[in-house]
């Protein structure tokens, strides 16, 4: 997995996979892109897979707006968090 901080912008761009064997790296982006407590932007569209463990640790790390996530995460957060909307905001607009 990778992390790429978006120029010009407050967040991150995840690329690969988040799962077991990278999840310190995923702890420390999120904690990082929302230091401040500020909602942060994470572009998802070049993640391949989340796991659930992955995907409690967004909700936990919200607010948040979600930049082309896959359809996955997508059904995953409406599954298993339906009260999240508030906190977290999908959007499907490039970030460049």
């Amino acid at each position: 997995m990778q992390v790429v901080r978006i120029p010009g912008q407050r967040g991150v761009k995840v690329i690969g996979d988040v799962d077991l064997s990278t999840r310190d790296i995923w702890q420390s982006a999120l904690e990082s892109a929302t230091a401040d407590g500020a909602s942060a932007r994470l572009d998802l569209s070049q993640l391949a897979f989340i796991d659930a463990r992955g995907t409690a640790m967004l909700v936990a790390a919200a607010p948040l707006t979600l930049t082309r996530p896959p359809a996955i995460l997508r059904r995953m957060l409406t599954l298993l968090y339906p009260a999240e909307p508030a906190t977290i905001v999908i959007e499907e607009l490039e970030v460049s």
